[in-house]
């Protein structure tokens, strides 16, 4: 079988552990021909890069072919117009059997439609990550962007939508809300992981806990992403370090904003038992992510809570609706303030809380939900 993914309104980076880097390589393990089709951009150390046109086959087997936008009026309107040339003629030269593309809000859009309407037996999903959280922020963009540029995309492709793949229940109600996507068409489809051996989960634990020199009675706890406010990253630093008597190493994993820099450094040098590491690749994180014994997350949602339970992580995690509704398998502890995190805290270095209960609960929801040979074979239906 022949697989497209178009990624033009992401920045698709090799060695990352996003949704569209896992599907890709899954469906190349599983034994299909793979073509991932993004912008010409990519993450480099947690930044942006524009990278111009590349057309090569990764070392997973993906042929991965980066089209730059064309200018509309000026760089910041040409990120949202997501206008390319050269989509239509990939796509008959490939002649896929499925096309799922990462969002709809492209004007590139069009060229995929026109490619469905001329081979109709083609199967056609797409997927979407916008939710009120993290899209429409703000007035122009919910308005203008999202309630009429994007609406109009996803309205013109709906009658060609197989299924209208939504990463959460909060990303589902927005879409129906803003661009008015019919419900039954839309189906839960989470952002999941690659779950690791039995040998692999012990050998990165150990190797990872020694290299942080985690003492047997000392547990590890990270935090993990790009370290905006919005992540609450001085929020948890306080509520550590306001019990001192944790016997618990805190590892922060990512980049951190200019604005912010020089406070948040100030508060992780304050306390010897924070590690900043910087950023990691996808499959270094990974690696701490088994060592850890909770992945702490009170802020905004990321897809790295989701690699955390993967890799068997108790979690900490702000109740965000859908987190709620989808994952509390009793792996979770819920914090909404930096009170919550000192409370927990407190019952960890009372030995109050039972993480290894938390640890296979974890485990059962990555085997029941997340598992990403799951997730891909939906796919092929």
């Amino acid at each position: 079988m022949k697989i497209v993914h178009v990624g033009l309104a992401s920045f698709y980076t090799d060695g990352m552990t996003y949704q569209d880097n896992q599907l890709a390589k899954q469906n190349v393990r599983d034994g299909h021909q793979v073509l991932y089709i993004s912008n010409a951009a990519k993450y480099v150390n947690g930044k942006v890069v524009e990278t111009g046109y590349e057309d090569a086959v990764l070392s997973s087997g993906v042929r991965l072919v980066r089209l730059p936008y064309e200018r509309v009026v000026n760089h910041f309107v040409s990120d949202k117009f997501r206008k390319v040339k050269g989509l239509y003629k990939l796509l008959e030269d490939f002649a896929p059997d499925v096309i799922l593309s990462h969002d709809l809000g492209y004007w590139s859009v069009l060229d995929v439609l026109r490619y469905k309407k001329d081979h109709p037996e083609v199967k056609f999903y797409a997927d979407t990550h916008a939710d009120a959280y993290t899209s429409g922020t703000n007035w122009l963009s919910l308005h203008v962007l999202h309630r009429i540029f994007y609406h109009y995309l996803v309205q013109k492709a709906l009658p060609y939508v197989e299924k209208y793949l939504c990463i959460s229940d909060e990303c589902r109600q927005f879409n129906i809300e803003n661009y008015g996507v019919p419900g039954e068409l839309t189906e839960f489809y989470p952002l999941g992981g690659v779950l690791p051996t039995e040998e692999d989960y012990q050998a990165y634990r150990s190797a990872r806990r020694a290299e942080l020199g985690v003492q047997p009675d000392e547990l590890l706890l990270v935090h993990a992403g790009k370290l905006e406010p919005q992540k609450k990253t001085e929020v948890l630093l306080r509520a550590f370090a306001a019990e001192p008597e944790l016997k618990a190493r805190l590892a922060i994993i990512g980049s951190i904003p200019k604005e912010i820099e020089a406070s948040l450094m100030a508060q992780m040098d304050a306390d010897p038992r924070v590690t900043y590491l910087g950023w990691k690749s996808g499959a270094d994180l990974q690696e701490y992510l088994c060592a850890a014994d909770l992945y702490c997350q009170p802020g905004k949602v990321s897809a790295i809570m989701q690699n955390a339970i993967c890799n068997r992580c108790p979690i900490l995690l702000y109740p965000h609706p859908g987190y709620v509704k989808d994952y509390d398998y009793g792996n979770i502890l819920w914090v909404k303030t930096e009170e919550d995190m000192e409370a927990v805290f407190r019952k960890l270095s009372a030995s109050e809380i039972p993480l290894e209960t938390l640890r296979k609960n974890s485990e059962r929801c990555a085997q029941e939900l997340l598992d990403y040979r799951a997730l891909a074979a939906r796919l092929y239906r």
